[in-house]
């Protein structure tokens, strides 16, 4: 599959299994376009059944798109030794190791210069934080990305979450994109 995509079905599959999906707004836009339209006048001959010429040429019903499915155990400590390794090496300024550890469509994406810029910048607290918890893990039908909560603790005040999407690669899991930090709630 060409790089873009994969960036595109992980875009899709990242929308879908976060929830961003926007429902109540896209099903007001339909019922405001549905109020607008008018019904056209049906003719005598539309109303006759079809000709075996005319139900052979209509399309077949699209399929339902997958679930997602809850990641084996293994998968996801596979995931989660990814994530750690990367936290680590952005904790021992080794950010090309970090780096090394994104998916190659991410690389082939972003440079390094723009990783330690987006990672400084926007990314912070999970430099400096020292355990990361994880939580749900989910993955695709067949087992090509992934999402993984993850939470933590920094500087114990603040607790942030934020979800990874991951890519299988031959090399094993890699980060394919994170979600902004969220804080989510206090510290013990």
């Amino acid at each position: 599959m060409p790089v873009t995509g994969k960036l595109a079905a992980s875009a899709l599959l990242l929308a879908l299994l976060s929830g961003c999906a926007q429902v109540d707004d896209a099903a007001s836009s339909i019922a405001s376009t549905e109020s607008e339209i008018t019904e056209p006048e049906i003719t005598e001959s539309e109303t006759q059944a079809p000709t075996p010429t005319q139900t052979e040429s209509q399309p077949e019903p699209e399929q339902e798109a997958a679930q997602p499915e809850v990641c084996s155990t293994e998968i996801q400590e596979l995931m989660e030794g990814t994530i750690n390794s990367q936290t680590q090496a952005f904790a021992d300024d080794e950010f090309e190791l970090a780096y090394s550890l994104a998916s190659p469509s991410f690389r082939e994406a972003v440079t390094l210069q723009s990783f330690v810029a987006l990672i400084s910048a926007s990314y912070g607290p999970l430099i400096e934080s020292s355990s990361l918890g994880f939580s749900e893990c989910l993955m695709d039908e067949d087992e090509s990305f992934g999402l993984i909560d993850v939470s933590f603790v920094q500087g114990g005040e603040d607790v942030y979450a934020l979800r990874y999407l991951m890519a299988s690669t031959p090399e094993g899991w890699r980060v394919e994109g994170a979600s902004n930090l969220e804080v989510i709630g206090k510290g013990a």
